[in-house]
């Protein structure tokens, strides 16, 4: 690698480094997560490498957090499903949407490669990565967005098999249930 190459990374990650630590402000809002999946697959589902799937319920399920950073979670998780499948793999991306009385789960399943067990313990650690690019904060970023909204984050995988990202929201109340809303 060239000197200017290697400053170039170095100042991408240290921007990266900068972006993570000064999250923007959450401008939390009532949002109906079934319109958010639907239009972030919209994103991705031209894509002729690969097959991308929707599940989602007719009911909408509404949770509070940010818009933006929601996007920026299930955009991420989505692109680094993407990177896991070889190129000999047709690649499939399953995303689906859940609930039960208290939370809504968002899961997004590849059929990767899965995750090795000795990195599993490290993916939420800002500066892991597995690539040979890229800054490693993607997964602490998503973390800190998802906990920040009262959720969890969290993976289930098989190497060689694939990965199945899960992300937990609190829904909101709903008034006619006799709680606030």
């Amino acid at each position: 690698m060239r000197s200017k190459d290697r400053k170039l990374d170095v100042c991408k990650i240290a921007t990266e480094f900068g972006n993570f630590a000064k999250m923007p402000q959450t401008q939390n809002e009532k949002l109906v997560l079934n319109e958010i999946l639907s239009s972030v697959h919209d994103l991705f589902r031209k894509r002729e490498d690969l097959d991308i799937h929707l599940s989602v319920p007719i009911d909408e399920l509404h949770v509070f957090a940010d818009k933006d950073q929601i996007i920026r979670v299930l955009n991420n998780l989505i692109n680094n499903a993407i990177q896991a499948i070889p190129d000999t793999r047709r690649g499939l991306i399953q995303i689906s949407l859940d609930a039960t009385a208290r939370e809504a789960t968002i899961s997004i399943r590849d059929n990767g490669e899965g995750i090795p067990e000795d990195m599993q313990s490290k993916v939420f650690l800002p500066n892991f990565t597995s690539k040979s690019s890229g800054t490693g904060l993607g997964l602490a970023m998503c973390q800190q967005i998802v906990e920040a909204a009262n959720g969890r984050i969290f993976f289930r995988t098989i190497p060689g098999k694939g990965t199945n990202f899960f992300v937990e929201l609190p829904l909101m109340r709903k008034p006619e249930q006799g709680e606030p809303g």
